[in-house]
């Protein structure tokens, strides 16, 4: 669809949700349709169902998303990765156009845009993670970890989840995971945007990015790390997928 591709040209982003907990077999059948040989290889080797199914509720969920943006049907976009793994559009794709994916069970999002480096990440701020306060300091940088040790027992656990998916984002944005290493950049979340200090040495300039939070929904909480083109901050929109995803696995082969 051009229309939602010069959106994406003119500077703004979509930020795309799906919680696919209505998703039943007749849909997952159909979904199987739309996956390459590779990715079908890759489902067929999970060992516990529920993860076959976040497996393929993401490959569904992004062939959709990115069939928005041109002709190419679901099933027929290939992907290729990077050499830290990071996956990316293989050829014969609209040029320019970028995605970042993030899944856990009970939410997927995806984070589109044109000519710009973006990463995002979500998490289920729900579950029973008691032990999650013990990461602080192995993964935080200190000034982080001293600025959430100060804050009122009752909102710890909050800190911990906007500055993990903020990190998250930002290291999927740059493309090369771990090797940057968690505790060289500092996180200050205020409301639902956020700044970033690099530590000397590190090879970035906070002005080139745009970090932000959204909560879709009480349970899950997104982070968004998107490069900024000629200092300005990016529009990002929000999308919910379902019925996308309901048109596309009523003709999967369309």
């Amino acid at each position: 669809m051009p229309g939602n591709l010069d959106d994406l040209k003119r500077g703004v982003c979509h930020l795309w949700w799906w919680r696919p907990d209505a998703l039943t077999d007749t849909l997952a059948e159909s979904g199987l349709a739309l996956l390459s040989a590779d990715e079908l290889a890759r489902y067929g080797r999970y060992l516990v169902s529920h993860a076959a199914q976040t497996f393929l509720v993401a490959r569904v969920f992004l062939r959709s998303v990115l069939s928005v943006y041109s002709t190419i049907a679901p099933a027929d976009w290939r992907f290729e990765t990077n050499p830290w793994g990071r996956p990316r559009i293989a050829a014969s794709a609209p040029a320019g156009l970028t995605f970042n994916l993030s899944h856990k069970p009970g939410c997927v999002v995806c984070l589109t845009g044109h000519g710009r480096e973006l990463g995002v990440d979500v998490e289920d701020t729900a579950a029973n993670r008691p032990h999650v306060l013990e990461l602080v300091e192995r993964f935080f940088s200190p000034s982080e970890a001293a600025e959430l040790r100060a804050l009122p027992a009752e909102r710890q656990v909050d800190r911990f989840y906007e500055l993990w998916t903020l990190k998250e984002s930002y290291i999927k944005a740059r493309g090369m995971g771990l090797s940057l290493g968690l505790s060289r950049f500092s996180f200050s979340p205020r409301g639902s945007t956020a700044s970033v200090r690099f530590d000397p040495g590190f090879h970035d300039d906070p002005a080139a990015w745009d970090f932000r939070l959204f909560h879709p929904d009480p349970q899950h909480l997104i982070a968004t790390a998107v490069e900024r083109l000629a200092g300005s901050p990016p529009t990002i929109e929000i999308r919910d997928a379902a019925g996308l995803i309901a048109q596309v696995l009523a003709s999967p082969k369309r």
